[in-house]
């Protein structure tokens, strides 16, 4: 319970922390990566306050999108095209977080526990705090429930400020499916991300020509699979090898066909959609949202050793490092401060500060688990072959525990996206295409499936108690569906049924993982 509570209080001891990792750092880290995964959140934050604009006329307030009409802005966005140097850079440490942690010990669980931990902490704050505070403000005269668009009309301003959830549920797809992305990176690199990016290519012109709305939905796998992809290259030397004339080339070419593009074309250019209109390449990513993410990463390369360069300055590097350390938090909480700012009369000169508080309030998880000791990416030559993991006994039990665990709180999160965070009741059911949840199965899929996850590498001596309580949770959500007078669907009724017969398997069952070697 202490350490739930010193959450939510600032510590200033986890921000020394954070000065004395900086300040024993080796030059050895690769501090591109981070770099460039802050610069990635630096620039979608500059795209939120720089193209969303709310404004009340009538009693209502007006969203809209400035990048969608103005020419200048929206070849703005093609630079600042942020979300794929985020997922660049999750695609390297994903593969060092892989090796590492199968290396460990021979077990794929504990890759997941480490990844899945890292990222929800600050998301399971950010949704307790966001619940209890929009509950209270949606009720109060003074706060504006919806907001309304130009194009799709009424839209739930919790809606809105849930929009960073999106990320959170494609990075935990990228998790999930690491095990065959690094198998087809191992085997066929190069075939796997121009596959990829075929696939990409072909959804967005089928969509285009047949106006197949379903297929599209696609892309949000295969694009962010083939960006993450890139990441893998990087982290196992082949980018580096390239010669920076290439991705001068690469960069030239992409942002000249943008800038041929707007001259002759009327098609939708913009980059930044927020979800404010049907028509984007965004929400899901389009061909031309593939050429600028190549482009800008190219550019990024194109400027890597003066970037290197910059960040052997211990001050430089001091702050990249501060930002780093509150990422997610910085990342889940802006449109939220923007939302604030809006709300205090536009005072936008109160953001700094704003971000400031949040990350002191809200970042304590964050920092604590920031490490950026590089025995932890021991990679003295980029190219050295992978060691192999060592072998371990298998435990089925683990195996397919730890797994169906992580699915749980992946489909968690894409409950809450879709049912928000109660401010219409913790049992209203919303749907998306043939999903169907409420905040309450939402909230407990994802506080079980981290529990059970979690009890594959450690607390072992809860396990049974906790399969006994996911058990009685599905139980509840089905008594709670009929006491709403909701009808369960038959996915629902095949998918619970299954889920309350594969815990039940293996709470009658006394096998756990054992190692049967130590890592030399």
């Amino acid at each position: 319970m202490k350490q739930i509570i010193n959450l939510f209080i600032p510590n200033l001891k986890s921000m020394r922390s954070v000065f004395n990792e900086v300040a024993n750092t080796s030059i050895s880290r690769e501090r591109f990566i981070d770099f460039t995964k802050v610069i990635g959140l630096i620039f979608l934050i500059i795209n939120s306050f720089l193209f969303l604009r709310l404004q009340e006329s009538g009693g209502e307030i007006f969203i809209t999108n400035l990048s969608s009409n103005s020419q200048s802005l929206i070849v703005i966005s093609w630079f600042t095209a942020g979300m794929s140097l985020f997922f660049f850079s999750m695609g390297f440490n994903n593969l060092i977080a892989w090796y590492s942690n199968v290396g460990r010990d021979g077990s794929q669980w504990n890759y997941l526990v480490d990844r899945i931990n890292t990222l929800l902490g600050p998301v399971l704050v950010w949704i307790f705090t966001s619940t209890i505070f929009l509950n209270i403000m949606s009720r109060s005269p003074f706060f504006p429930k919806y907001l309304t668009t130009a194009e799709d009309g009424i839209m739930p301003s919790i809606e809105f400020i849930l929009w960073p959830l999106w990320l959170v549920s494609i990075y935990l797809v990228m998790v999930l499916f690491a095990p065959l992305t690094i198998f087809l990176h191992k085997k066929y690199p190069y075939a796997t991300v121009f596959t990829l990016f075929t696939i990409t290519v072909l959804i967005d012109n089928i969509d285009f020509s047949l106006n197949f709305s379903y297929i599209k939905l696609f892309n949000y796998f295969f694009f962010w699979i083939a960006i993450h992809q890139l990441g893998y290259f990087y982290a196992d030397g082949k980018i580096q090898v390239v010669n920076k004339n290439v991705f001068r080339y690469i960069a030239v070419f992409a942002y000249g066909y943008l800038f041929y593009q707007i001259s002759v074309s009327e098609k939708y250019l913009s980059l930044a959609s927020y979800r404010l209109s049907s028509l984007n390449n965004e929400d899901p990513p389009t061909t031309l949202y593939l050429v600028a993410s190549i482009g800008l990463i190219s550019l990024v390369f194109t400027l890597k050793t003066i970037i290197e360069k910059m960040l052997s300055n211990q001050k430089l590097w001091l702050l990249i490092s501060h930002i780093h350390a509150n990422i997610y938090t910085i990342y889940l909480w802006h449109l939220f401060i923007f939302f604030i700012a809006y709300l205090l009369s536009g005072s936008f000169y109160m953001v700094p500060i704003f971000f400031i508080f949040f990350s002191m309030l809200f970042g304590n998880y964050e920092r604590s688990i920031f490490k950026l000791s590089s025995n932890l990416v021991k990679r003295v030559n980029p190219l050295q072959p992978w060691p192999s993991p060592i072998k371990a006994r298998f435990s089925i039990n683990n195996f397919v525990l730890a797994w169906f665990s992580a699915f749980l709180v992946l489909l968690g999160v894409i409950h809450l996206t879709l049912g928000g965070v109660g401010q219409d009741g913790f049992f209203t059911i919303r749907e998306f295409y043939f999903l169907r949840s409420n905040t309450y199965e939402g909230l407990g899929r994802i506080l079980i499936g981290l529990l059970l996850l979690n009890i594959t590498v450690r607390g072992l001596k809860y396990k049974k108690r906790i399969l006994a309580a996911s058990i009685l949770f599905i139980i509840t959500t089905i008594f709670t569906r009929s006491a709403v007078n909701e009808n369960l669907t038959y996915f629902e009724i095949y998918f619970s049924s299954a889920t309350l017969l594969l815990f039940m398997i293996i709470l009658f069952q006394n096998s756990n993982y054992k190692t049967v070697a130590r890592v030399k």
